[in-house]
């Protein structure tokens, strides 16, 4: 589900704004710009700031999919929340018939909104494996049915792709075909292992779906090492930010020193200049004295 840090609740303004900046970066670039957003706060006096964008974690592949869709085709998303609505309109009046109409309209927007994806992802330098793209396509089908789950995909700020529980109206709507069953080559519909030459297919149906699984685990196990690699280089871009601030304010208190030094040294210089004059108004008085002393000497003579 989403990081609550980043949807949900609002968040203050500056770190949504340095969120949906930094979550729709390419992946690769995730960690600098992160640590640029981050100096950038420090700079201008917000630790908090500063902190809250560290604690940011990189997104998984498709949430940075779809913030790049949000970035693209928010249109396309704006069509996606009033489907839904209309949705929920017709589920609560039971009207079967709108249902139907809008189910077809569902899965027509679903595939353009994958397509769009792929190609707000191709924009920004990625290409999507299959396995990400389909969690696209579970995230779009969900956020079609919750409200939520929509305003959060809108958001841009995704970390996480938001997938179906089987609650809503995934179940209700655009069913899925029968268990077990497939159509065959005329179109009609057969059970696996119809035919002779139905198990050769299924063997390699049964091949792909377990390449895919791995691939899938793979994957996972992949984000998860990421997402553990990067909170470790959060928390030392966290310690250089500190690190940086603390020089800077060393760095101003080293200035403010040498101007205090500088300063001291003024004040030593200036009185040095003011007790040269008082001595030699000192020894102006004592000469005018001693004429004053003469004078008086001369006229008693």
């Amino acid at each position: 589900m989403p990081d609550d840090r980043d949807t949900g609740t609002p968040a203050p303004t500056g770190l949504a704004s340095a969120a949906v900046e930094l979550l729709r970066v390419p992946l690769s670039g995730f960690v600098t710009e992160r640590k640029r957003l981050a100096v950038a706060a420090r700079d201008d006096g917000d630790d908090d700031l500063a902190t809250a964008i560290l604690a940011l974690r990189k997104p998984s592949v498709a949430a940075w999919a779809l913030n790049a869709l949000t970035a693209h085709r928010p249109d396309l998303l704006g069509e996606l929340e009033q489907l839904g609505s209309a949705l929920g309109d017709a589920q609560r009046y039971g009207d079967a018939a709108a249902l139907r109409t809008l189910g077809a309209e569902r899965r027509s927007l679903i595939a353009t909104l994958v397509t769009a994806t792929v190609e707000a992802a191709a924009a920004e330098g990625a290409s999507l494996s299959g396995a990400v793209i389909e969690t696209v396509r579970q995230s779009l089908q969900a956020a079609s049915a919750d409200a939520d789950l929509a305003a959060q995909v809108s958001s841009g700020r995704l970390t996480d792709a938001p997938t179906s529980s089987g609650a809503g109206w995934g179940g209700v709507v655009g069913g899925a075909g029968t268990p077990g069953r497939r159509s065959t080559a005329d179109g009609s519909v057969g059970t696996r292992g119809d035919g002779d030459g139905d198990h050769s297919h299924d063997d390699d149906d049964d091949r792909r779906r377990r390449l895919r699984a791995r691939l899938e685990a793979a994957e996972r196990d992949e984000e998860a090492a990421s997402s553990a690699s990067e909170e470790t280089i959060a928390f030392l871009d966290e310690s250089a930010v500190r690190r940086a601030g603390l020089q800077r304010d060393r760095e101003d208190l080293a200035r403010r020193l040498e101007e205090l030094d500088a300063d001291i040294a003024d004040a030593d210089r200036e009185w040095a200049r003011r007790q040269r004059e008082a001595d030699r108004a000192q020894r102006t008085s004592d000469a005018a004295r001693e004429d004053v002393e003469r004078l008086r000497s001369a006229l008693e003579d």
